[in-house]
């Protein structure tokens, strides 16, 4: 063990160093993105619970090429791909509801193959479709920024310019200096030229999928050859004047303020588990229905798409647009897009706070569970807290993505757990070891009970390798006259004898949870304060003084039964500041006490015999009682060796002795107190009525025989009642 100061300061360096070195670790850790995976784990928890019943915005729909309208129209226009025409007609039928925008998921980067058409030239479907496009004035229509590997494309093809009809009508006007920003590609697949010439406008629809397979993240705008072009998704919105679409220097704006983007310039889709879908196949049936005049066979009507954002796209897996997101593994790609959509138009979004935030938590959490560990008493709130408080940031990670707050629960959670596993194993490994050498220090000194409470309260007790200056309670007890008692009993009577009454002496300290510091022969040596630091040691040491030698009467009967003389006992106490330590050798170390103080407890006991009282304390223990134990001051003494005088005390009753008990010993003890009084007074015959009045006792009857002694003749002038004593 160490000294408290030393023990804490060394405490909290190895606190301190834990919290920064799992700090730093854990940081590291999410920094370099080795929690990552756990995190999209959680993260993709928290999106299926808030998000799985959450319905799009209503101005978003969306049309899907599904399994059945595969099998519909393969009768009627073949496999797939069906001829484009087909789409002419589709925006057709949408145009009869006077749709806000129509938006193709679609990538048409080709001319279709059609006989009698050379290669290189659209044919009647392409022109078809390109002739409805620019018809209809409000079709937005896919591309690509790739970004390819030299070896993959022919060199010619890789960082080429876009053309500038394409980028004059479809590049993004921005503010800000954007010189610095890396490109998002060095290659682009456009739409076959006839068709976005009559496009209103086009979006970026690559996106690609965190390592895992899922698609969480989606960017806001792509750079290509100092040009910026937005995303499938934003593209109809651009044209929207009411959402005041932008790209200023932080990022994409709306209405002047920033879109939510991750720290990575990323934007984190809001998903919805609900789209306003349709099939193609219904549509198309609804389409020819109308044109024949059947209009009670009319799956859909027109007006359903009055005044939307209408996407279409894929669901059939063999299309190759099936993507998977934390809602779902066979989300429709066109889904990501109208998701972004409706997360602007509803102003729903994901918002993630800066890294510095989740550095702050991961240095909160460690130390947290670190401090929880090394300075909370009970092994309960060592364990419990940290736990508490690891489980209550989890809810709130949780609770706050429904609020569509985004907080890593991964990282701090790690760094508590970690903290919490180094902090046992601190304790383990330091603690631990110091409690077990207090434990085998302490075990012969005090009881069982206490023992427990001592290594409990570790950090709370009087240590013991280096001296410390404590102010304890010390008894000292002792046989009367055990010499002529020995002598005339064998060797092995001797100490049946003594173990007879040191065990039950020694049962009454440990009751009164005291500490046994030594046997000195027939003599017991004990001490209250410490190792536990009490303030009313001073009762616990006067009330076990008391018990022990009520419990003479059982001893003595136990005695008797062997057929050994009965003994008495004297006990002195006293109350001060002594020096405690382990004190002997490196091979023999006693936890004990020494100085003036202690050495005046013995003179106590040692006037035990004078004034025939079986317990005796001096004034120090008798001010520092709380209890309210009636006592009769003995005397006024000057032990031997000692200059100051001191007062002596006997106990008159317990406190918790019957109450008729109690009030005569307060009378007594009022009577005794007021003789004394008179005697220092020198009101002799007054002295002397009091005393009489007190029932019968050794002390009485010597102090009965002063005052006489003193009414006969006067002292002395320099007399201050003090009774020198002139042995020990």
């Amino acid at each position: 063990m160490s000294s408290p100061h030393s023990h804490h300061r060394v405490k909290f360096l190895w606190g301190w160093g834990m919290v920064l070195v799992i700090s730093l670790l854990v940081s590291l850790l999410y920094h370099q993105g080795g929690l990552q995976r756990m995190e999209w784990i959680t993260y993709d928890s928290r999106m299926k619970l808030f998000r799985e019943d959450v319905a799009a915005h209503p101005d978003i729909a969306v049309i899907l090429i599904d399994e059945a309208t595969l099998q519909a129209m393969n009768p009627l226009v073949g496999r797939w791909p069906w001829p484009r025409a087909v789409y002419a007609e589709l925006m057709e039928f949408l145009a009869m509801g006077e749709p806000r925008a129509i938006i193709f998921d679609i990538l048409f980067s080709e001319y279709q193959r059609e006989a009698d058409v050379p290669p290189g030239q659209p044919g009647f479907n392409d022109e078809s479709f390109a002739l409805a496009t620019r018809h209809f004035g409000n079709i937005y229509h896919a591309f690509q920024i790739l970004h390819e590997a030299e070896d993959e494309a022919g060199q010619h093809q890789l960082y080429r310019p876009v053309p500038s009809e394409f980028s004059q009508r479809f590049a993004f006007q921005t503010t800000g200096d954007h010189r610095d920003m890396e490109p998002s590609g060095n290659h682009f697949i456009l739409p076959f030229a006839e068709l976005y010439r009559g496009a209103r406008g086009a979006g970026v629809v690559n996106i690609d999928a965190d390592p895992d397979g899922i698609y969480r993240r989606t960017p806001l705008y792509f750079a290509y050859d100092d040009q910026f072009y937005l995303p499938l998704s934003l593209a109809a919105l651009s044209h929207d004047s009411t959402l005041e679409l932008g790209i200023g220097a932080d990022g994409v704006t709306v209405a002047s303020e920033t879109l939510s983007q991750q720290r990575d310039r990323f934007f984190l889709p809001n998903y919805y588990g609900s789209f306003n879908a349709f099939s193609m196949g219904g549509i198309f049936a609804s389409y020819q229905a109308i044109l024949h005049g059947d209009f009670a066979s009319v799956l859909i009507d027109p007006a359903e798409f009055h005044d939307k954002y209408v996407f279409i796209g894929s669901s059939a897996i063999g299309l190759q647009d099936v993507k998977a997101t934390p809602l779902s593994h066979n989300t429709p790609g066109v889904f990501i897009h109208a998701s972004v959509a409706s997360n602007v138009l509803d102003n729903d979004y994901l918002t993630t706070p800066p890294m510095a935030v989740t550095f702050v938590l991961i240095f909160a959490m460690a130390g947290v569970s670190i401090a929880s560990i090394l300075y909370l008493p009970r092994f309960s709130l060592q364990f419990m807290l940290p736990a508490g408080i690891i489980i209550l940031y989890g809810m709130t990670a949780v609770w706050q993505f429904g609020n569509q707050l985004v907080l890593d629960m991964v990282s701090p959670v790690t760094s508590g757990i970690l903290a919490w596993l180094g902090g046992f194993a601190y304790l383990t490994f330091t603690e631990g070891r110091d409690k077990r050498k207090v434990r085998r220090m302490l075990s012969q000194y005090v009881s069982p009970a206490i023992l427990s409470e001592v290594v409990d309260k570790y950090d709370s007790i009087a240590t013991a390798d280096v001296g410390t200056d404590e102010n304890l309670t010390i008894l000292f007890s002792d046989i009367r006259s055990f010499t002529s008692i020995s002598e005339k009993l064998q060797a092995d009577q001797v100490v049946d004898l003594l173990n007879i009454y040191l065990k039950d002496m020694c049962d009454v300290i440990f009751e009164y949870q005291g500490t046994l510091d030594k046997f000195i022969g027939d003599a017991i040596m004990a001490f209250w304060g410490a190792p536990i630091r009490i303030e009313n040691h001073a009762d616990r040491g006067v009330c076990a003084a008391i018990a022990m030698y009520r419990r003479l009467a059982e001893v003595n009967q136990r005695l008797q039964e062997k057929g050994y003389p009965p003994i008495a006992i004297g006990i002195g106490l006293h109350t001060g500041n002594v020096i405690l330590g382990n004190i002997g050798s490196e091979k023999k170390l006693d936890y004990t006490v020494i100085g003036d103080n202690v050495n005046l407890a013995s003179r106590t006991e040692g006037l035990t015999k004078q004034y025939g009282c079986p317990v005796l304390f001096t004034e120090n223990t008798y001010h520092a009682l709380s209890l309210p134990v009636p006592c009769a001051q003995v005397d006024l003494v000057r032990v031997k060796g000692k200059v100051k005088p001191i007062a002596m005390y006997r106990p008159l009753a317990a406190p918790d002795d019957p109450a008729e008990v109690l009030q005569q010993a307060h009378e007594t003890a009022a009577l005794a107190a007021a003789a004394f009084d008179a005697y220092l007074h020198r009101r002799w015959q007054e002295a002397i009525d009091l005393f009489e009045q007190i029932p019968e006792h050794l002390s009485i009857t010597m102090m009965l025989e002063r005052c006489r002694s003193y009414a006969h003749q006067e002292p002395p002038d320099s007399w201050d009642g003090v009774h020198t004593m002139e042995t020990k």
